[in-house]
């Protein structure tokens, strides 16, 4: 759906068709922060509804240029929105320090985490062309959309998941190969 309606129904007045874009944002925006920031069905919803509020002030004001990037303004907002009340969860409270040892860095976790991204890195950079741009693509570029990833290489949505399941599965092909060596 063309999110750009959003800020003209906003801009006539058309609370109708405000909220009917609004019901169909509403779970894409909470289901966002659900599987991509790990968030909790109602930190999720208070989040989405706080973020929902500013944006609707900002397009209310004309303050969006590109309107029709209104759902990755959404997205970005609701993410930096989730974050922050993640960090104001995470302040610690100086005035009583626990009196426990504190524990060494795990370096084995680190060095095996560094091993896998060398090996994953290997593997991209034996796909061929065409899939490593692909693929690099979207590590650039996590937050896109099948449609904009689909315009940006001139292909269908259905051949860029078709595309990106096939390079993770021969990623996934070399990464067992490579650990099995």
């Amino acid at each position: 759906m063309d999110y750009s309606e959003l800020a003209e129904a906003l801009q006539d007045g058309d609370d109708v068709k405000v909220n009917k874009i609004l019901e169909e944002i509403i779970p894409r925006l909470v289901r966002f922060l659900e599987i991509h920031m790990g968030a909790s069905t109602a930190d999720a919803e208070d989040c989405v509804q706080h973020s929902l509020e500013r944006v609707l002030k900002v397009l209310r004001e004309d303050g969006l240029n590109n309107t029709d990037r209104i759902l990755t303004y959404l997205m970005s907002t609701c993410r930096n929105n989730y974050l922050k009340e993640q960090e104001k969860i995470r302040e610690v409270n100086y005035d009583h320090v626990p009196r426990t040892e504190f524990h060494k860095p795990n370096q084995v976790k680190s060095i095996l985490d560094r091993e896998r991204k060398q090996i994953l890195k290997r593997c991209i950079e034996e796909l061929k062309e065409m899939y490593r741009t692909f693929i690099e693509y979207w590590f650039e570029h996590p937050d896109s959309e099948a449609d904009m990833v689909a315009s940006h290489f001139g292909i269908s949505v259905n051949n860029v998941w078709t595309r990106k399941h096939r390079v993770i599965k021969k990623l996934n092909q070399c990464y067992k190969r490579k650990i099995n060596q």
